[in-house]
């Protein structure tokens, strides 16, 4: 109903421009565009937050946000006020602006354009410029110029990956070991680390071990799909040769938290 619904608004607006001339008819469809973007208020623990959503799919964290993933909240909300938060693979920035209402420092990380232009509207929108840093690249185990493998290159998608995959677009972005980042960008070191990159976690804690032996007191990772079928593909072996034990979450999660021991 919805998509059907859609395509009939959208061929009154063509049939309604189209006697204009072609440059007055596009502005007059950009500007409906701009008028229906939507733009969601989420309320959070710490209070509500804006959210803007340029894509259908973009609204499915706002829409979910403590219900998808109830792990994630309550870990932002028990970090300390005023430390850093490293937030990797942090899509529209939904986790990043609750953690930026709470009072943390946010650096968000996320590789994918559409996404990335999507967060920093939020960031802009919210006011938060002054709490949240976005960057867009990604991280990997080695520093190096990557192809980010879209699973579709609309804003809040997932699934992307940095890993061969033959088909869709690939994206050019630079990829940095976090080691290699924290060390040659002089970047604010990280009190904890949110990571959800759907797959390639273990490539990026192993470029992490220096950062996470030295400054990360707390990491909450997801462990879905391929890694919780491969009995967490390494990622718990890997934060325990850093000194991280695993915290235990209650219920179901997709998420897994571990602190320094």
């Amino acid at each position: 109903m919805s998509r059907s619904l859609a395509r009939f608004l959208t061929g009154l607006v063509l049939k309604a421009t189209a006697p204009m001339k072609p440059r007055r008819a596009a502005s007059t469809r950009a500007l409906v565009a701009e008028a229906l973007l939507q733009r969601v208020t989420v309320e959070t623990p710490a209070g509500p937050i804006l959210v803007e959503c340029p894509s259908a799919r973009a609204l499915h964290d706002p829409q979910g946000f403590g219900q998808d993933e109830p792990e994630t909240v309550a870990w932002i909300a028990g970090l300390p006020p005023d430390t850093v938060l490293w937030d990797i693979g942090a899509n529209i920035g939904l986790y990043s602006l609750f953690a930026a209402k709470r009072g943390l420092r946010v650096l968000a990380f996320e590789p994918s354009a559409s996404s990335f232009a999507a967060l920093v509207r939020n960031i802009e929108i919210n006011g938060f410029d002054d709490r949240i840093a976005a960057y867009c690249l990604a991280f990997a185990q080695d520093t190096r110029l990557v192809s980010l493998n879209m699973a579709s290159t609309a804003a809040g998608h997932s699934m992307h990956s940095i890993e061969a995959r033959e088909g869709g677009f690939r994206q050019a972005v630079p990829g940095f070991a976090i080691d290699d980042f924290l060390r040659h960008m002089d970047a604010p070191a990280p009190y904890a680390i949110k990571l959800d990159v759907d797959g390639i976690e273990p490539m990026i804690l192993r470029g992490a071990r220096a950062t996470l032996g030295d400054h990360v007191r707390e990491v909450l990772v997801e462990i879905d799909g391929a890694n919780a079928a491969a009995g967490g593909n390494g990622i718990p072996e890997i934060l325990a040769s850093c000194g991280f034990l695993e915290a235990p979450i209650e219920g179901a999660a997709r998420n897994r938290r571990f602190v320094r021991g």
